[in-house]
């Protein structure tokens, strides 16, 4: 079982517990040492600030427009500039942006920090937090789990919100059936089968094949074969053990059978479109797509829930990214920046964290009702309070991470879905992959670079 580590403090009475994560990773990653750390050489607090918005949708887009209006007029001398960027490709955008020196000021990153820090790209932002007392408002496991994506140890990301992957279902296709609800890997692949009525383009499961296919599959992977540790310790990837190999086998046969065939293709708008409009029974997906389920559905017609258990009780879930907010290095107003970061981190925390049904980082906006009445929040609690739940790490600090999943394992993975690529194939190139990365990165830093 890995070691936990506390991220959330729900604290009102109805789930009043400490959720916990996977508080150990693997090795580090470096980078970001060049970027001038100090506060007090960022100038003044003031001038035009774009932001990059990494996870644009209209919905998201027109809550950061509220945000930011509502920032820009309490802080005169600033202006932000929001500029909104799809998932799927955001990060050549910024890649060619580094290059280039066209930057943002700030980023909305996910799991790609590792890649942006190994690039120098970030400024570190310890010496702000400690200087504002941001740091006590703050999750401590937060801060701690992006600590460990730098070979330094130090903050590159001011964290947001955690986001938790959840497998989602219609909980009022079930009643109509008169079917109970999952509660066994067994039991949701079985009403998968049993809800797909293709003649009535109706599915089990909405597939996502295309963009950002690799965390759902690491996720129904790892949480069906039970296995805690992407790496063992003498360094071996578990992704091509024998367990793991038959849960993606498994996971793979969703796709054409209880799931339609154009879902090859499938990024996040599509899956949610799929669920949200009535063709799919279940997807999964995380948090992030909370409100378009509630809004679309209802809440009393959805559930989101965490990795069911396997034939051992076994619960494994991969542990939550977390979604926050970077400085450019490069950037020219560093100070004025940092003010919107402390913003979102502070007064816009809870308002933001409910518009995307995440977990707040700020200690007191957890403590919200919303919180407390979500459904899926109250799933990743009772979850965390299982004694037979573990948490998997997965490589984030690996500068190659972000690199090897989208523009690698993607393409790859849709050879598997028709049938071009064995499960075992994917699983054994790719488990070789990371080890090599893996041994590349401990070598920089044994090496100091």
């Amino acid at each position: 079982m890995m070691r936990r580590t506390s991220w959330l403090r729900a604290a009102a009475a109805a789930v009043a517990v400490t959720l916990t994560i996977a508080g150990c990773a693997g090795p580090t990653s470096g980078g970001g040492d060049a970027a001038a750390s100090n506060p007090d050489d960022w100038g003044e607090a003031k001038g035009t600030v774009q932001f990059w918005d990494t996870n644009a949708n209209p919905a998201l887009t027109k809550k950061w427009q509220k945000l930011i209006g509502d920032f820009n007029a309490a802080n005169p001398d600033i202006k932000v500039e929001y500029v909104g960027l799809p998932n799927s490709s955001y990060l050549q955008k910024v890649d060619n942006a580094l290059a280039s020196g066209e930057i943002p000021d700030v980023l909305l990153i996910g799991n790609d920090v590792a890649h942006l820090i190994a690039q120098n790209a970030l400024v570190s932002l310890d010496d702000a937090y400690e200087k504002s007392g941001l740091t006590g408002k703050i999750d401590a496991g937060m801060l701690k789990l992006e600590r460990q994506n730098s070979a330094d140890s130090k903050l590159y990301k001011a964290p947001l919100s955690a986001l938790s992957d959840v497998i989602w279902y219609r909980t009022d296709w079930l009643k109509q059936k008169g079917l109970a609800e999952p509660k066994t890997y067994d039991e949701f692949f079985e009403l998968t089968q049993k809800l797909t009525e293709k003649d009535k383009n109706r599915f089990g499961f909405a597939f996502r094949g295309g963009p950002g296919s690799m965390p759902p599959m690491f996720a129904m992977t790892y949480g069906q074969a039970g296995i805690g540790k992407f790496f063992t310790d003498d360094g071996k990837a578990t992704f091509n053990s024998p367990e793991a190999v038959k849960a993606l086998e498994r996971y793979v046969g969703l796709y054409g059978t209880v799931s339609a065939p154009a879902d090859l293709s499938n990024d996040y708008a599509k899956i949610v479109a799929a669920f949200d409009g009535g063709s799919a029974w279940a997807t999964h997906h995380n948090l992030g797509s909370t409100q378009d389920h509630f809004k679309a559905l209802g809440p009393s017609n959805v559930a989101g829930v965490q990795p069911f258990p396997n034939a051992d009780g076994v619960i494994t879930a991969t542990a939550p990214a977390i979604s926050g907010l970077g400085i450019l290095a490069k950037s020219q107003k560093k100070a004025a920046a940092w003010k919107f970061v402390e913003y979102l981190s502070t007064t816009a925390n809870s308002e933001w964290c409910e518009a995307v049904g995440q977990v707040p980082a700020n200690t007191e906006a957890a403590k919200a009702p919303w919180v407390q009445e979500s459904q899926p929040l109250k799933a990743i609690v009772e979850t965390s309070k299982n004694p037979k739940t573990q948490y998997l790490q997965l490589p984030t600090y690996l500068p190659d991470w972000s690199k090897i999943l989208k523009t690698e394992m993607e393409p790859d993975f849709q050879k598997v879905l028709q049938k071009q690529l064995t499960a075992q194939s994917f699983a054994d190139k790719y488990a070789a992959r990371f080890e090599q990365a893996k041994k590349e990165y401990d070598s920089s830093l044994k090496g100091g670079k």
